[in-house]
């Protein structure tokens, strides 16, 4: 296996490992989402042995059971910045810690078995086999319940399988579903579409986690909207959605820049990157704004997409508008405020993809159980 592939050399993880101070208050945990303790995991990894690793992994594994998924693409907005040695240096560097970690442990073969817990008599049911559907059903297991894991698509993964190879290997994803997948009390039943969540109460479940993922693309309300494409749409198969000419990409998070530089692997021309952000509030990790800054994506930014301009029903341009957020202002959307007098035409582009978000597209109402 290359170095590549674990994320950091040998060396790389020593170094990190060894500038742990291993907070007493470990502002690391309190700020990560999953609950899982960066101090302990590369406190158990300090040996970097394989009972080290295992260990480690362990303690990564049972908190996320996508662990080694998030490791690789987590935002360092998180644990880093709640990282106590920044006040000295600079932040460790987790993400992949966690990730080396993961990976060595797979590579040795000595991730953690499951220690599993007594059965409570009862089953579940989980609607969508993506990272929350995923993590969800791991979590019942854990808790005692039979659990049925439904989806409509051929793999598990959900979004997560969107991602760019580029920014993450798919075994990484694959590896992660396989140990989850060997807990005895989980069944993954895929290609099952599951449209009234409600029934499955009546087939014996006790419980019923709906997690079908943001699927409905946001909408901007503008002129041939239609005619773009959304993010998701883009990712999951661009080769039907061919990149010719110039693109816009309208959006900043990492789902936008995933899009753009999709694009650009897909031979267009160039990339505008349409953003209300200026450049340092994209939410973006160091990884993806270093791939932004090394392939021709123009940036414009405090700037919305007014229409859509069209000739002979395909895409021609972008009809833009300038945006200003008002001085001292965080930067959130909904602060936006158009500037009078700055619209202006974005010509030759054949392709929009628009990535600014997504909601659910399963709607769940108050029946109990669900």
């Amino acid at each position: 296996m290359k170095h590549t592939d674990l994320f950091l050399t040998d060396a790389q993880l020593a170094s990190e490992i060894a500038r742990c101070v291993y907070c007493e208050t470990k502002p690391c945990l309190e700020a990560c989402p999953a609950d899982c303790s960066p101090a302990d995991f590369i406190m158990a990894a300090a040996g970097r042995t394989p009972a080290d690793l295992g260990r480690a992994a362990g303690l990564i594994m049972m908190k996320n059971p996508l662990g080694g998924v998030c490791g690789a693409v987590c935002p360092d907005h998180h644990c880093q910045v709640a990282c106590a040695r920044q006040l000295f240096d600079r932040p460790i560097e987790i993400p992949y810690v966690q990730a080396a970690i993961v990976a060595r442990a797979k590579a040795l073969g000595v991730m953690p078995e499951f220690e599993v817990t007594p059965a409570n008599g009862r089953k579940a049911a989980v609607v969508g086999a993506g990272g929350a559907g995923l993590a969800a059903a791991f979590t019942l297991a854990q808790l005692g319940y039979e659990v049925d894991l439904f989806d409509r698509n051929a793999r598990p993964g959900g979004a997560v399988r969107l991602i760019p190879a580029e920014r993450m290997d798919p075994k990484v994803l694959d590896t992660d579903i396989e140990w989850l997948a060997k807990h005895p009390r989980v069944r993954l039943h895929m290609g099952r579409a599951v449209d009234d969540p409600a029934a499955l109460l009546a087939q014996g479940y006790a419980g019923v986690v709906v997690a079908g993922g943001l699927h409905e693309p946001i909408r901007l309300g503008i002129e041939n909207e239609d005619l773009a494409v959304p993010g998701n749409a883009y990712l999951a198969d661009p080769a039907k959605h061919a990149t010719r000419g110039r693109v816009a990409v309208v959006g900043g998070g990492a789902i936008a820049c995933d899009c753009a530089l999709t694009a650009l692997e897909r031979g267009a021309a160039g990339v505008e990157m349409i953003t209300l952000e200026q450049w340092a509030e994209l939410p973006l990790t160091p990884k993806e704004r270093q791939g932004l800054i090394e392939h021709p994506v123009n940036l414009v930014g405090r700037t919305r997409v007014a229409g859509i301009l069209a000739a002979g029903g395909q895409v021609s341009g972008l009809r833009l508008e300038r945006v200003a957020l008002a001085a001292g202002e965080r930067f959130h959307p909904a602060k936006m405020t158009p500037v009078p007098g700055t619209t202006q035409t974005l010509p030759d582009i054949t392709r929009v993809v628009i990535a600014i978000g997504n909601r659910a597209g399963l709607e769940v109402d108050a029946t109990p159980g669900l």
